[in-house]
C-alpha cells in the first residue's frame, strides 16, 4: 500500500509538470498537425486577388483534407503591397498576393513591361515552362521566400483616350499619357513617342476630365469602378501590359508543413494557374460588356499589333534591358523568345 501511494503520488506529479499527458488526451497527433496560414492582399472583397486567394484556400483545404486552412485579410488589412511583401520576406506575414518584389528585388520589375506579354496565352505559357520555373528558383533565391505560383492581376492594361483612336504605335505620339512611375511603363511610353505624365490613381478622374492628360492605362476593372469611361472616348485593347502576382508564402509558414501538406499546396497551386486565366477572361468580358454603350471599344483584331510588336523588339526592349541589367534582361530575352 506504501508503495502504491508514492506511485501515485510520482504520477500526479509528472502530470502535473506536463511530463504525462494525463487528461489531455484529445491532443491527438492529427490535431497537433493542424496549421493555419494568414494570406494577405490590398484588393477589396471583390477584386482578382480575393478571387485568386479564394480559390486557393478552397483548394488547399480539400487536397490537405483540412489540415491547412488559408485564412485570408484583404483591403490591406496586414498592411499595404509593400509591407506584405516585407512581411513574408521576414515571415512575420505567412503569404501574400503581392506583385513582383520590385522594390527588394529590382529585376522583377522588368516583368510587368508593357508589350512584353503578346496575349494570356503567351503569359500563361511562359509561367508554365522551364524557364518560368527557373524563373522562380531565381526569385525564391534573391528574395528569400518561398514562391508557390504566378497568376495576372485580373487581365490586361488597355489604353483610353480622348480624341483619339489608338491603333497604331504612331498614333501615341506626342499624346500625353498618364503613367505610374515605374520604369518599364516610362520607358514604353516613350518607345511610342507618348509623354508620361505621373498621376495618382486617386486623382486621374479629374486630370482625364480638364485635359491635363489625354488618355490613361488600367485593366478593364480599374476603368468601370473609376468611371473613366465618362471622361474618355476610346478604350482601345492593346495589350499594354499585364501585372503578375508572384503568390509567395514565408520560409517560417513553408517550413510549419509536413511533406504531404507541402504537396497539398503545391497541388492547390498548379490548380489555380490553370483555372484562374479563364476566370479572369470572363470577368474582363462581363465588364467589358458592361461599358459597350458608354465608350467605343477598339478590338485586338482592329490593332496593329505587329506595330506594337515591332516598337517593343526595336526599341523597348533594349531600353528595358539597359534599365534592369543582367539580372533583368536574362528573363526579357526568356519571356520575349517564347511569344
Amino acid at each position: 500500500m506504501r508503495l502504491w501511494g508514492c506511485l501515485q503520488a510520482s504520477l500526479s506529479a509528472l502530470a502535473a509538470a506536463g511530463i504525462l499527458a494525463v487528461g489531455n488526451l484529445a491532443a491527438t497527433p492529427a490535431d497537433a498537425a493542424n496549421v493555419t496560414v494568414k494570406l494577405g492582399h490590398v484588393g477589396a472583397a471583390i477584386s482578382p486577388q480575393e478571387t485568386i486567394g479564394k480559390m486557393f484556400a478552397d483548394k488547399v483545404a480539400d487536397y490537405s483534407k483540412g489540415s491547412v486552412k488559408v485564412q485570408i485579410y484583404n483591403a490591406s488589412s496586414l498592411g499595404n503591397e509593400r509591407q506584405l511583401q516585407e512581411g513574408v520576406r521576414s515571415g512575420t506575414i505567412d503569404m501574400a498576393i503581392a506583385g513582383t518584389f520590385s522594390h527588394f528585388v529590382p529585376w522583377a520589375g522588368a516583368l510587368e513591361s508593357p508589350m512584353l506579354y503578346q496575349n494570356l496565352d503567351h503569359f500563361i505559357r511562359f509561367y508554365s515552362s522551364a524557364d518560368g520555373k527557373a524563373l522562380l528558383a531565381q526569385f525564391a533565391k534573391d528574395v528569400d521566400v518561398q514562391p508557390l505560383f504566378v497568376v495576372p492581376h485580373g487581365g490586361f492594361r488597355y489604353i483610353t483616350m480622348k480624341g483619339v483612336e489608338v491603333k497604331k504605335p504612331s498614333d501615341l505620339e506626342g499624346v500625353k499619357i498618364r503613367n505610374p512611375n515605374v520604369p518599364s511603363f516610362n520607358i514604353m511610353a516613350k518607345a511610342v513617342g507618348a509623354i508620361p505624365v505621373p498621376i495618382d490613381f486617386a486623382e486621374l478622374y479629374v486630370a482625364l476630365q480638364r485635359g491635363v492628360v489625354q488618355g490613361q492605362h488600367n485593366p478593364v476593372g480599374n476603368i468601370v469602378g473609376a468611371k473613366l469611361y465618362e471622361v474618355q472616348d476610346s478604350l482601345s485593347m492593346v495589350p499594354w501590359g499585364i501585372s503578375p502576382h508572384i503568390v509567395s508564402m514565408s520560409k517560417a509558414a513553408w517550413g510549419r508543413l509536413d511533406d504531404a501538406q507541402k504537396a497539398a499546396v503545391q497541388k492547390a497551386s498548379a490548380e489555380v494557374v490553370k483555372e484562374y486565366p479563364a476566370v479572369a477572361r470572363a470577368e474582363e468580358q462581363k465588364l467589358l460588356d458592361s461599358i459597350k454603350d458608354k465608350i467605343k471599344i477598339i478590338p485586338p483584331e482592329q490593332i496593329d499589333l505587329k506595330a506594337f510588336a515591332k516598337v517593343f523588339a526595336d526599341k523597348g526592349l533594349p531600353a528595358l534591358k539597359a534599365e534592369y541589367g543582367d539580372a533583368g534582361g536574362r528573363w526579357l530575352d526568356a519571356i520575349n523568345a517564347s511569344r
